[in-house]
């Protein structure tokens, strides 16, 4: 069992590098498509990939957003791939509670498709006080995961996918009939928001990307100034450890599929009739 990293980033050079060395310790090989950073982003990249061989700088494109970029990727590395290894959606801003390659592993062989939980961490009014006091102690001076503490877990979406040699993938964010859902979710910590600096030039990225016609980010990066994006920590929960996170599966949608889609699913994939 192998695992690919698929991953697309833009203006991430904050943090780019501490996800690609988390990555690194369960991925074998991370391709990366940088569809037009300015900040740095891809030749950090680069420069990463020089001393880690897992990383493969895919390419530099400044194509603007699409669901389907990732299918680039996919196609252009897919001949590496055997039926049974795993292609993670990986972002540039996440880091995994859970061991990819334990969990993936225990997954059984009829099950297809691993949905990940988000625990979303946020830049606090909390945090704001620190920042000011001592603006060293976010990022890109101190490693996200140690300065961001707020979070809360209220979003889910597929993670991981098994290889399969007739996967096709036409449009949308990833190949059709990507095969059965496994009911266990996949942790991991997503730093959206990690510094003033970082969540303005966060926001003007999705705004160019909306006026060249995405419509992804349109519920969450209408904003145009850092301070709009500050959320009270009271609204959320703080880490101490790995124990504090806890999925509560009352407020993340559904992701396995009703019975009678599933079975559909089971019948399919278990035939061969969908390949």
């Amino acid at each position: 069992m192998r695992i690919f990293g698929n991953c697309l980033v833009k203006n991430e050079a904050d943090m780019i590098v501490e996800t690609l060395v988390h990555a690194a310790r369960w991925c074998d090989r991370i391709f990366v498509f940088d569809n037009g950073s300015t900040d740095g982003t891809w030749e950090k990249v680069v420069d990463f990939a020089r001393r880690e061989p897992r990383v493969v700088p895919f390419k530099q494109d400044a194509t603007p957003f699409r669901n389907s970029l990732r299918r680039d990727t996919f196609e252009a590395y897919r001949h590496e791939a055997q039926a049974g290894d795993w292609w993670c959606v990986l972002d540039a801003d996440e880091l995994y509670v859970d061991d990819p390659r334990e969990f993936l592993a225990a997954v059984p062989a009829r099950h297809h498709v691993v949905w990940g939980a988000y625990f979303q961490h946020y830049f606090t009014d909390e945090d704001v006080t620190r920042w000011e006091r001592n603006p060293l102690a976010y990022p890109p001076r101190v490693p996200a995961e140690q300065a961001l503490r707020y979070f809360r877990c209220d979003y889910s979406e597929v993670r991981f996918y098994r290889h399969r040699p007739g996967l096709v993938w036409a449009e949308g964010s990833a190949p059709r009939h990507l095969g059965v859902v496994h009911p266990r979710r996949i942790r991991f910590k997503h730093y959206q928001y990690r510094s003033p600096e970082q969540i303005q030039l966060r926001l003007q990225t999705r705004q160019l990307a909306m006026r060249q016609g995405c419509e992804n980010f349109a519920d969450y990066s209408s904003e145009t100034d850092w301070h709009q994006k500050i959320v009270p920590a009271a609204t959320c929960r703080r880490a101490q450890g790995p124990e504090d996170y806890v999925i509560d599966e009352a407020v993340l949608p559904r992701h396995v599929e009703r019975p009678l889609q599933r079975a559909v699913k089971l019948f399919m994939h278990g035939s061969g009739l969908w390949p």
